[in-house]
């Protein structure tokens, strides 16, 4: 069995099930895969796939682990918006 050598900060889970790809699912894990390539981020941010995670009416669904985020009817401005986010580093309130 292969382990990582170390665990990605963030865990982007982009559902895939047959309702949430006609609706986009399967477009925005291509693009968030591709962003995160272009911003080298492959070890800090991993994208995956998931079949349907019975949330049907309300997709596409990106949920970002570990903050167990769930976003909810996602469109590619908003994957994006997401991605940047994690790249932002978080100012002190």
């Amino acid at each position: 069995m292969k382990h990582f050598s170390r665990s990605p900060e963030c865990v982007f889970y982009v559902c895939c099930g047959s309702k949430c790809k006609k609706s986009g699912g399967k477009q925005l894990y291509k693009q968030l895969k591709g962003e995160a390539k272009h911003h080298h981020l492959k070890s800090r941010v991993q994208i995956i796939k998931t079949g349907c995670t019975d949330r049907c009416k309300m997709g596409p669904i990106v949920a970002v682990m570990p903050k167990n985020e769930w976003h909810l009817q996602v469109t590619e401005e908003m994957a994006a918006g997401l991605l940047n986010e994690y790249l932002t580093p978080h100012r002190p309130k």
